[in-house]
């Protein structure tokens, strides 16, 4: 995967610099799923329900950004087993599946964590996103995503939904917030 700061080329030093001081107030990130976490598509079979496919760097951020103290929150509008085994499996305490009107779960988030509307950062690709995304301090899509959605974020990533966009979020929010070194040296990689 690319470096993020080199996808950022194409902003000017303005709007990097505004995304920068964005991700840095950030202490919660909410997600959508279907075409952020996933593409989107849903597998069906003989037997009742779906599947999805999450991507596996998507996983790996949401856990540093646990280990660094930034929960992450799944917020669908789709009641899916699948989103919530994905939780489960990540320990994602904060899992709304079903939830098509997701203003109140943000406003009930605000409230358990303490936090203000600009310490939160939202991932999402279509319609049901919007609220949300003009609401918080940091609003992020994925390259595919609606028109209308892409007009209202902050950060249009240069990945599709499914293809790691949480990866590239977490890790411009980690920068932001000097820990990515931190992050790295688990790696034995040195900055």
């Amino acid at each position: 995967m690319p470096d993020p700061a080199d996808l950022l080329g194409w902003l000017s030093g303005d709007a990097v610099d505004d995304l920068d001081l964005r991700a840095a107030k950030i202490r919660l990130l909410c997600t959508d799923i279907d075409g952020v976490l996933t593409t989107g598509a849903l597998l069906y079979g003989k037997e009742p329900g779906h599947t999805k496919a999450f991507h596996v760097r998507d996983g790996a951020a949401i856990k540093w950004l646990q280990r660094s103290g930034i929960p992450v929150a799944f917020i669908s509008g789709l009641a899916s087993d699948a989103t919530v085994n994905r939780a489960r499996d990540l320990g994602v305490e904060d899992c709304f599946a079903g939830h098509l009107d997701k203003g109140p779960v943000l406003d009930q988030l605000c409230a358990k964590y303490g936090l203000a509307l600009d310490q939160i950062a939202h991932l999402g690709d279509d319609l049901p996103d919007l609220p949300l995304l003009r609401r918080v301090g940091l609003a992020c899509c994925p390259a595919d995503a609606v028109a209308e959605v892409r007009a209202a974020c902050h950060w249009v990533t240069p990945v599709e939904g499914g293809r790691g966009v949480l990866r590239l979020v977490a890790e411009r929010i980690l920068k932001a917030q000097n820990r990515w070194n931190a992050i790295l040296s688990t790696y034995e990689v040195r900055p």
